[in-house]
C-alpha cells in the first residue's frame, strides 16, 4: 500500500485508496466491489480493516451494501452525497435553479464531448419514455436521459453536483405513484419533443442549440410538474 501521512489510520488509508480507485473508474458506478476477503489479500492488510473502510465509505454515500448482494458503488466521490444531505428542503427554487445551470452547462459540454456510447444510450432512453406505459416507467427513463446526458458532459465534477441536488428526480417524484398511459398528454408530447430536441443538438454538436433545448425544456417542466401537483 502506498505511503500515507502517518496520522492516518489504517482503515483510513484503505478508503483512501479504494475512493481513488473509484475516483479512476476502476470500480464504475453500480459495479459490485471484490470481497472483503479478496480485497484484505490484494491490499495486503486484514479484513477488518477493509471492513472498517467499507463501512466508512457507506456512510460517506459513496458505497452501497446489500446482504445476499454485495457492496456496490453509488457515486465517484462522496462530494455528491455530501451536498444532498445538506440540500434545504425550504430552498427549493434555489436548488431548482442551481440544477438548471448544471444540466444548461452540462448539455453545452455534451455536444462537444458526447462519445457513441453516449448517443446510444440518451437514444434508448429516449425510446424507452416514449414506451412507458405509467409515470414511474416515464420517471425512470427521464432520469437514465439526464444522468446519461451529464455523464457525456466529460466533466464527472458536474454530473456529481448535478446528482447532489436530485438531478431531475425531484422533479419527477409526483410521477412515481401515477398509473396511466402518460405520454398521451399533450404538455408531455411536447416535453418530449423538447427532449428530442435536446438530442438533436448534442448529436449535430451544438453547444448553444444544446444549452437553448434545455432552458426550454426546464421551463415546461417545471409548468407541467407545479400544474400536476
Amino acid at each position: 500500500m502506498p505511503r500515507i501521512a502517518q496520522n492516518r489510520t489504517l482503515p483510513e488509508q484503505v478508503a483512501d485508496q479504494l475512493r481513488d480507485r473509484i475516483a479512476a473508474g476502476e470500480f464504475p458506478v453500480g459495479s459490485l466491489l471484490p470481497g472483503e476477503l479478496a480485497l484484505a489479500a490484494e491490499m495486503g492488510v486484514s479484513r477488518g480493516s477493509v471492513r472498517e473502510a467499507l463501512r466508512s465509505l457507506v456512510l460517506a454515500g459513496m458505497l452501497g451494501a446489500r446482504p445476499g448482494y454485495g457492496t456496490f458503488v453509488t457515486a465517484t466521490s462522496d462530494v455528491a452525497p455530501a451536498l444532498a444531505r445538506r440540500v434545504d428542503r425550504d430552498r427549493t427554487a434555489d436548488v431548482e435553479q442551481v440544477r438548471s445551470i448544471l444540466e444548461r452547462e452540462g448539455a453545452r459540454l455534451a455536444a462537444r464531448n458526447a462519445s457513441a456510447d453516449h448517443l446510444r444510450g440518451l437514444r434508448e432512453a429516449l425510446a424507452a419514455r416514449a414506451e412507458a406505459v405509467d409515470g414511474a416507467a416515464y420517471a425512470a427513463a427521464d432520469i437514465a436521459f439526464h444522468r446519461i446526458l451529464l455523464d457525456a458532459s466529460g466533466n464527472a465534477l458536474l454530473a456529481e453536483l448535478y446528482r447532489g441536488v436530485g438531478g431531475n428526480e425531484q422533479a419527477l417524484e409526483h410521477l412515481n405513484s401515477r398509473d396511466f398511459p402518460i405520454t398521451s398528454a399533450p404538455e408531455v408530447v411536447e416535453i418530449d419533443r423538447a427532449h428530442q430536441a435536446i438530442f438533436d443538438a448534442v448529436a449535430a454538436r451544438d453547444p448553444e442549440a444544446a444549452a437553448a433545448a434545455v432552458d426550454r425544456t426546464v421551463v415546461m417542466v417545471h409548468a407541467w410538474a407545479e400544474d400536476n401537483r
